[in-house]
């Protein structure tokens, strides 16, 4: 059975659709950050006002600074994990269809970092 080669503009379709939902995970991960900024704006204004006891404002406070911290890291890994993915994406499908594609420069520094962690250590 003969293998059927995609052409190049299928490839680059595909190539493109690939990075347009990398985008849309980062923006994702941008849109909640902006939302968690439009709360604490909000919660300030109620903190602000005497209709709240004061242990509970620094309550309140307290659990969001947590939660929005816990979040924060969260959404920067997912942004990361997007972005070096990517990266190795286009990597191993230009590899699978034989076309000479650079390892990601993420990896490369991967390497140079161990590398030199090992000659530290000797």
């Amino acid at each position: 059975m003969k293998e059927r080669i995609p052409s190049d503009d299928a490839i680059q379709k595909f190539i493109d659709a690939s990075d347009d939902l990398m985008k849309l995970g980062i923006g994702f991960s941008n849109n909640v950050g902006s939302a968690f900024l439009e709360f604490r704006e909000h919660l300030n204004m109620l903190m602000k006002t005497h209709f709240v006891e004061k242990a509970v404002v620094e309550m309140l406070s307290d659990s969001f600074a947590r939660m929005e911290s816990k979040v924060q890291t969260n959404m920067e890994s997912i942004v990361k994990i997007y972005q070096e993915g990517g990266y190795w994406y286009s990597f191993y499908l230009g590899r699978a269809l034989k076309r000479h594609v650079d390892v990601p420069s993420v990896w490369r520094r991967q390497e140079l970092d161990s590398v030199e962690r090992a000659k530290e250590s000797q």
